[in-house]
């Protein structure tokens, strides 16, 4: 993987990999993640037979890249039976989520596993981490587990059948617990799941994929505004969006989150936002636009925020 400098006056990073990989918009924001002085990503490069497997699996290679020269400082290879995110915790390591679930330092060295079959088991699935990097959310398949990022210490949060969108350090939320049956009018519902049970926190005619902002805030980025409401269901602002857009990420310190906008005919941009204002503070525009979305993370202090895919990421310094 090489290094240049964007003419946009980002970082530049390019790699020989034959496919974008941005295909998925589920995956855009857990491909790439800072570690300390360190940019980890996780790229598909293939497929192969494992022992006691009958399908065959996914081969990815992470890559830990030093984010000021480019420069590649470790390389090792990861299976999994279908996607690998990975994600930032708050103490500079990695969280890789294949077969099984592994704490990584930034040079990839191993530094814990969580074995999802442990414990009596019979499934699991770690698809999200709360916005500050502490905790992970641990679908059972049925119920639902916070697994803490440090620890990889597990903790019951209920045993029922359960879908998250999004997880913070307390709860989670999701949009297809519907309570039809109270409010027949209305499409788009957002409950948010703690110790102490369901809570709706929203109803009404549109809805989407609700993402924590903070342990307290909720992006509501189904309708055409999109909203930010808290967990005891009050608005808090709404935002200005023109066209279609959709979640791209917010930083460890709760300060700052992004929007990817695609409106009719126009080249991908990102919108940097102010989580206290819900004003936006910078606009990006990569150089090549992903096929649904392209990849993107923060810096955890929200002073940096890179996008793009294998072929080619671009780190920007905003202001």
């Amino acid at each position: 993987m090489g290094f240049a400098v964007g003419a946009s006056g980002g970082t530049t990073f390019t790699g020989p990999h034959i496919d974008s990989q941005t295909g998925s918009i589920f995956a855009a924001t857990r491909s790439v993640v800072f570690v300390g002085d360190r940019l980890v990503l996780a790229s598909k490069i293939g497929m192969r037979q494992v022992p006691e497997a009958k399908i065959p699996a996914q081969v990815y290679q992470l890559l830990s890249l030093d984010t000021q020269t480019g420069q590649v400082k470790e390389s090792r290879e990861i299976t999994a039976f279908g996607s690998l995110p990975v994600f930032a915790t708050n103490d500079a390591h990695v969280i890789v989520a294949g077969r099984t679930v592994l704490r990584l330092t930034a040079d990839l060295k191993d530094a814990g596993v969580f074995d999802y079959h442990a414990d009596g088991r019979k499934s699991g699935s770690v698809e999200n981490i709360s916005p500050d990097g502490s905790t992970l959310g641990n679908a059972t398949s049925p119920g639902y587990e916070f697994i803490d990022a440090g620890s990889l210490k597990s903790t019951k949060l209920t045993d029922s059948p359960a879908y998250a969108t999004s997880a913070s350090s307390k709860g989670f939320v999701t949009d297809n617990v519907h309570w039809t049956g109270k409010y027949p009018n209305d499409l788009g519902f957002v409950t948010y799941r703690d110790a102490a049970g369901d809570h709706l926190l929203y109803h009404g005619g549109c809805g989407g994929r609700p993402q924590f902002l903070t342990d307290d805030l909720i992006l509501e980025p189904g309708c055409k505004s999109p909203l930010i409401i808290d967990t005891r269901g009050d608005l808090v602002r709404t935002l200005s969006v023109k066209g279609a857009f959709s979640y791209a990420g917010v930083s460890q310190n709760g300060k700052r989150f992004a929007l990817q906008l695609t409106g009719s005919g126009q080249h991908e941009t990102f919108v940097i936002f102010s989580v206290e204002t819900g004003e936006p503070i910078a606009d990006v525009k990569p150089d090549q636009d992903g096929e649904q979305q392209s990849w993107t993370a923060f810096s955890p202090d929200g002073s940096m925020f890179v996008v793009g895919s294998p072929l080619k990421l671009t780190l920007y310094r905003l202001p």
